[in-house]
This record gives structure tokens, sequence and C-alpha cells, in this order.
């Protein structure tokens, strides 16, 4: 990648914020701080190899986000804000992804192992995706390392659900954050995802996401 592709991620990923900023300014809120230099070749250490670019840009913005508000009164229950992403998905520090990276790889083992899968399937290439963002069933959004075509790609994998096939949800991390901020700003759907408001029984809003046909 060139250094105006990383331009490019930093201008989506600046939209992405000025609408949450003006729109939904508990999600912007629950946004962390950038992960550390040390922080991400402490992360490149566990997985073995280099982050792609794009993945290394979210972090250098963003170590994923604070996890969802638990109230002290049981009737208010949770305020999830931060799952800005389809599906719920939220932001996952360096830390969680070397963790997730790891369940990833023991998931990929196992299916190749039980002879599952063919060479070009990507369920048998897990340790070369790189989740960066997490919904509440076990599944995984990540970056595809493979080398070749794929990498770079955006997939979305519902693990929890038995879903090993994964849906490609954008063919750069840059493409797929343009998406979902065209989703938010206009209210119309990212794939079958359609972004609506999360109205906590404390008044308080945050982003959410309705599965419709």
């Amino acid at each position: 990648m060139t250094s105006m592709d990383l331009v490019l991620f930093d201008q989506a990923w600046d939209r992405l914020e000025a609408w949450l900023a003006a729109r939904s300014p508990a999600d912007h809120a629950a946004l962390r701080p950038p992960a550390t230099a040390a922080e991400i070749a402490g992360l490149e250490g566990r997985l073995g190899f280099a982050l792609h670019p794009e993945l290394r840009r979210l972090l250098e913005r963003r170590n994923g986000v604070t996890p969802p508000e638990r109230n002290s009164g049981p009737e208010l229950g949770v305020f999830p804000a931060g799952g800005i992403l389809p599906l719920g998905h939220r932001l996952i520090p360096a830390a969680g992804i070397a963790d997730m990276h790891e369940i990833l790889v023991e998931v990929g083992e196992d299916n190749t192992e039980a002879d599952l899968w063919d060479e070009e399937d990507l369920a048998g290439h897990l340790h070369l995706c790189v989740p960066f963002a997490l919904p509440d069933d076990g599944g995984f959004a990540f970056v595809d390392h493979r080398p070749g075509a794929t990498y770079g790609h955006v997939y979305e994998m519902g693990i929890g659900s038995g879903d090993l096939d994964g849906t490609l949800w954008g063919s750069s991390l840059t493409g797929f954050v343009r998406a979902v901020t065209d989703a938010l700003e206009t209210g119309t759907p990212f794939e079958k995802h359609w972004p609506v408001t999360f109205e906590h029984a404390s008044g308080r809003t945050c982003v959410d996401w309705e599965i419709r046909p």
C-alpha cells in the first residue's frame, strides 16, 4: 500500500467519527485513545506477522472501544454504546485482537485436522485472519492477511452460529468504513443491516443495527 492509501483511510475514518460526534455522541465517547507503538509491536509479535497497513492505522487512530456500560439499577439494563458496526460489532483493542486471533487459529486447526475444508477455503486459513471487532453472538469481523488477491479484504464470520464460510464485507478496510458511514448518513442498509437508534431507559441513545429482509 502507498501513503496515499492510508490518507484515504484517514479520510474515511474522520468522516465516520465526525458523524458519531454529531449524531451519536455516546458512541463517539466510547472510542478509546490510539494504541501505542509498543502495543502494536506486541500484537504483531503474538501474531507472528505484520499487520495490514489499514488495520495498523485503525489501531493508531483508536484502540478499540470501552465495554458496554452496566447500570446499577437492574431496570436500566445495559447501555451498549460502542457497537457502531453492523451486527453490533465493537472494535477491540490490540491485546484483545491477539487473544481472539488465538481462538481463530484453534478453530482453523480443528477444521483442518478434521479435513472439513479445501485448501482454498477461508476457514482453512484462519491463522491469517486478524479480528478487529466482535458482536455479541460469538462471531468475528476480521481482515484477511493471506497473500494474494484477498489480502486486506474484510469478512464477517458468525462462528457462534456455525457459520464458517464468512461473508465479504469489503475489499478493503477503507471501503468498509466508507460503506458503514454511507449507511449511517443516509439511513440505508449495509448489506441487510439497517442503522437504527437504540433508546436506553435512561434517555440516552446510541447506534443499533437491525437485520431486515
